[in-house]
């Protein structure tokens, strides 16, 4: 009987970690099949050619889909349900993450990069234009807690007496451990000089791998270098001179890596910043 109870509780533990994904599926299920939108399909997924487990189950590696959509402004409560929804799931225990943004004449552009997978390509960039309106929300997932599922919704208003909504609904597949090593690395305190070097290492590592994946969406890449600058502005007297050195040198690297990558012109503001503030 215990063990029966053991397995229920668990059961149930389950299904509330996943009810919020599940909700906004099905509004995204019901948009997309509206005999009222026009839909056009991207479809595009990935699986491990090795078997893996009891089953020899063939693991999904990566899945991006993006349905590009026409919507009469008289059916745009279809398009509502979906951002009600996601703003529903906002701190449920399996959704980390939900941004937004409303676009409009005078509003800066706010990209963001919808990862896809474990490499460096493939991802999808939203929010490309000024006028764009976006929401997202990650879950983590409860197959391989190292991976995520991102649901996305970008459109723009119809102008000029326009009865026209168009966008897309996107969904993606792909690793989320990033995001979690970063917020440990931001919580470790800082007391000694070699504390310091710890806290530079962990953030170079992480900078690395925005490099090398373009895999975090642009805030985080922006607040990873920032993080970099304030650690070595705050606390760079605790290093020695030729520490210092060394690390004005190997920020100065990072800089030249990043300066020709379209999408990271901030970042590599922070990072001069970072070797200003390692000057003697």
């Amino acid at each position: 009987m215990k063990r029966f109870l053991t397995l229920a509780i668990a059961a149930i533990l389950m299904t509330t970690n996943a009810v919020a994904q599940k909700n906004v599926q099905r509004t995204f299920d019901k948009f997309i099949k509206s005999k009222n939108v026009q839909v056009e399909k991207n479809l595009n997924s990935q699986m491990d050619p090795f078997p893996s487990g009891k089953k020899g189950e063939h693991r999904l590696l990566s899945e991006r889909d993006i349905y590009t959509f026409t919507l009469d402004v008289s059916d745009r409560k279809l398009l509502d349900n979906i951002l009600i929804q996601m703003e529903k799931d906002r701190g449920e225990k399996n959704c980390y993450l939900t941004r937004s943004h409303r676009g409009g004449k005078d509003i800066p552009i706010d990209a963001q990069l919808c990862r896809v997978g474990d490499s460096n390509s493939n991802q999808v960039k939203i929010g490309t234009s000024s006028m764009q309106h976006w929401m997202l929300s990650c879950y983590t997932a409860e197959e391989d807690q190292n991976y995520r599922h991102l649901y996305a919704v970008e459109w723009t208003e119809p102008t000029n007496g326009e009865r026209e909504i168009k966008g897309r609904l996107i969904y993606t597949y792909a690793q989320g451990k990033a995001e979690q090593e970063m917020k440990q690395a931001v919580i470790t305190s800082i007391k000694t000089e070699q504390d310091v070097l710890v806290r530079i290492e962990i953030q170079k590592v992480l900078y690395q791998k925005l490099i090398d994946n373009h895999s975090l969406q642009l805030t985080e890449a922006v607040a990873a270098t920032a993080a970099l600058f304030v650690t070595c502005r705050d606390y760079g007297h605790l290093l020695r001179k030729d520490q210092r050195k060394k690390y004005r040198d190997e920020i100065a690297n990072l800089a030249r890596q990043t300066i020709d990558q379209e999408h990271l012109p901030l970042t590599t503001e922070f990072l001069i910043l970072a070797q200003q503030a390692l000057k003697d």
